[in-house]
């Protein structure tokens, strides 16, 4: 009995405490995004079935040389999940890439959409018409905009990293009307 008693009493401080440690961690990550409410966001509805870690890649000045970019963890799922970037808060992009993950043993991923927000300013792009705004580095993987597949292409037995560039002509202009 006095072994049941003790059960309960750790089960329910273990429970408080672990509540109180994920209110704790919402707040914070809610904090952190009101910290910058004036930042450049993007938000990829996406399926990636192992852990991994994303890239938002981008360009300031027109151009597809991209050397700057923001990283975020992805936790593995079967179901679709949202990843959040939110670009430094100066950072006014006009191109934009996206890097699917580093992890060798990443399965096929599924891009459902792809939405920029600005100060109150949206756009969500799904598929099909994501094809209109990227394109697959084809030495890296393929994409089916119908459905939103991202295969990694295999070479000589090693996965390479997917890569999905902008069609530029699209993309600044979308980027344009989120910023104006």
């Amino acid at each position: 009995m006095k072994f049941k008693i003790l059960f309960l009493v750790l089960f329910s401080a273990f429970a408080t405490i672990s509540c109180k440690n994920e209110t704790s961690d919402k707040n914070q990550q809610s904090q952190e995004v009101q910290a910058v409410p004036d930042a450049f966001r993007v938000t990829l509805d996406v399926v990636a079935k192992k852990n991994d870690d994303f890239c938002l890649l981008y360009t300031e000045d027109g151009s597809i040389n991209f050397k700057d970019g923001v990283w975020q963890a992805v936790k593995g799922s079967e179901s679709s999940q949202k990843v959040v970037f939110t670009l430094p808060q100066d950072v006014k992009p006009t191109q934009l890439r996206i890097d699917f993950g580093m992890n060798k043993e990443q399965e096929e991923i599924i891009l459902n959409s792809f939405t920029m927000e600005y100060i109150g300013k949206s756009r969500t792009i799904g598929c099909p018409e994501l094809v209109a705004f990227f394109r697959a580095d084809d030495s890296k993987c393929s994409f089916d905009h119908v459905t939103g597949l991202i295969k990694p292409v295999v070479k000589e037995g090693v996965r390479q990293n997917p890569s999905l560039y902008p069609h530029e002509s699209n993309m600044m202009p979308a980027i344009q009307k989120i910023l104006n």
